[in-house]
């Protein structure tokens, strides 16, 4: 049986206009027009730079056809040498390039799930797949886009659990790990960002940083670290909605600069962030001076108006030792302002 219409058409459509296609994957890939690359018999089936079409699994055993009669996928590419095949769930609604944290949830959630259910290779990236238009005369089977909201309550039915390890190792449960490790890490440095630096200096830092992180946290991941235009959409989206949204980072001050500290910035941060020269720190310890003297000043002021009134107000004498007792300052704090208050 050959794929329906529908499904190549919902292929066709959503296929870049320069997707990574190869006859031979020993030889590696290159990217080719559309029109080249629908006659190789590999081509990219996931990674794309505008949507999350589709969930593919690669099914390294026989026994496939047995777990396909009550989840009937949107179409299965087969190897006709070893009978292996890539078991493709079309989304009727793509997902975004840049998911929310909700949607990433539910990749993760949907791939450890179909991967159980599939007992699907686990180290396959979903990056490329057997052609469907080279698709020799043998298996295939086709079927219906799915709604990834119904899919995953279908899968929830045959697959209730799913270990924690097993949604880390899915492959978009690398996605949502990244994608928490980065928004956690820039909620207490966006802050610090806006008093230094634009909008766009910004997502360049958040860029570095998800860079690092991705090599970090998935060097020893079974599918390896994520593909760099993933990681640049989980950068921007952390970047921009930190940037614009995100009001409850604490920043640590200098008392003597009223600059932020840049011993507890990431080193990111600090290296976004240039640090002031001798000329510059001085001026600013001027200014916090005179800002932090001017604030005593007028606390100062208001605690001896109020002793004023409440000596008055009992009818005792008003000089400086009162007064200090009273607004609890210095008596020659007192001494002065009364000074003042008399001339």
């Amino acid at each position: 049986m050959n794929p329906t219409n529908s499904t190549l058409e919902l292929f066709l459509q959503r296929l870049p206009r320069r997707p990574y296609a190869t006859e031979d994957l020993s030889r590696g890939l290159r990217i080719h027009r559309r029109q080249t690359a629908l006659r190789l018999r590999y081509i990219q089936v996931g990674g794309y730079p505008h949507a999350l079409p589709r969930l593919v699994l690669d099914v390294d055993h026989t026994g496939w056809v047995d777990s396909l009669e009550d989840l009937r996928p949107s179409l299965v590419v087969v190897n006709p040498q070893s009978h292996h095949a890539h078991v493709w769930y079309e989304f009727a609604d793509p997902f975004p390039p840049e998911p929310s944290q909700r949607s990433l949830e539910l990749l993760a959630d949907l791939s450890a799930r179909l991967e159980a259910y599939h007992r699907a290779d686990p180290s396959y990236g979903g990056l490329m797949g057997r052609n469907p238009l080279r698709v020799p005369v043998g298996y295939a089977i086709d079927g219906p886009p799915w709604d990834p909201v119904r899919l995953a309550e279908a899968l929830r039915l045959r697959v209730p659990r799913v270990p924690e390890a097993s949604l880390r190792a899915s492959a978009y449960g690398r996605n949502k790990t990244l994608f928490d490790a980065l928004r956690h890490w820039a909620y207490g440095q966006v802050e610090g960002a806006r008093r230094s630096m634009d909008e766009a200096r910004w997502r360049e830092v958040v860029l570095r940083k998800a860079l690092s992180l991705n090599e970090r946290l998935f060097q020893d991941h079974p599918k390896g670290p994520l593909p760099a235009n993933e990681v640049r959409w989980t950068a921007k989206s952390v970047a921009k909605w930190t940037w614009r949204r995100y009001r409850g980072g604490r920043i640590y001050i200098t008392p003597s600069t009223g600059n932020p500290d840049r011993s507890r910035m990431s080193r990111a941060l600090r290296e976004a962030i240039p640090p002031l020269s001798p000329q510059a720190r001085q001026e600013a310890h001027r200014r916090g001076g005179a800002t932090r003297g001017q604030a005593r000043r007028e606390e100062a002021e208001a605690k001896l108006v109020e002793a004023l009134r409440r000596l008055q107000a009992r009818g005792e004498r008003v000089t400086a030792s009162a007064l200090a007792r009273e607004a609890g300052v210095h008596r020659h704090t007192a001494r002065r302002w009364l000074a003042r208050m008399r001339r």
